[in-house]
């Protein structure tokens, strides 16, 4: 019998409902804490490798607490057992491709933040806050499908890729950089796998 692949179609789906959910907090906290010079100071520190956290955070937190708020609120919703499976694999940050999920999560929770700033008074908030799948861009509420997430999410491991490259070679001499940083071959599996399975057909 064949090796199933980790990354499945199903998984993929569900991956995409957690990094809505996210995004969607990144608008609600930036609604609610309505200081665009604080965002902009978050977004400019949690943009960072190896930063992590909430507007809503005192201070950065680790990729391990990260991780758990993650699989917290994945016990919350029906994905809970696939993605739970999932961060099971994953096991201890940068040890495998499966990582990539959790700098991933902290973009599309700042793309929310950055988003709502950026389109201040495009749209409603009352309306965004009761839809699923959509971003707050300048010309409204827009809708995206999992092809178009997929490709946002592809897009965004480049320049994640990029980001820890240039971290890496910074800290080169810091044997612990390997431990918060992610190699470029771990984005080019995730970049992958997830465009692999989202083309698959389900049997």
């Amino acid at each position: 019998m064949a090796t199933q692949p980790i990354v499945t179609k199903n998984l993929v789906s569900q991956m995409i409902s957690l990094l809505d959910t996210l995004y969607h907090w990144g608008v609600r906290d930036s609604h609610a804490l309505c200081d665009e010079g604080a965002a902009r100071e978050f977004l400019e520190s949690h943009s960072e490798t190896n930063v992590y956290g909430f507007l809503t955070d005192d201070c950065p937190i680790s990729a391990l607490e990260w991780q758990l708020r993650l699989i917290q609120q994945a016990r919350l919703t029906s994905m809970f057992g696939s993605m739970y499976q999932y961060f099971n694999r994953m096991g201890r940050f940068s040890a495998n491709y499966l990582s990539v999920f959790i700098p991933l999560a902290q973009r599309w929770y700042n793309r929310g933040v950055q988003d709502y700033y950026d389109n201040q008074g495009a749209a409603d908030y009352a309306v965004f806050e009761d839809s699923k799948r959509s971003f707050w861009s300048e010309r409204g509420l827009r809708k995206y499908n999992n092809r178009e997430a997929v490709e946002t999410i592809q897009l965004d491991c480049f320049e994640l890729q990029r980001r820890d490259a240039a971290y890496l070679e910074a800290h080169a001499d810091d044997y612990k950089s390997r431990k918060v940083a992610l190699r470029e071959q771990h984005y080019m599996w995730f970049i992958r796998s997830v465009g692999l399975a989202l083309a698959k057909k389900e049997n």
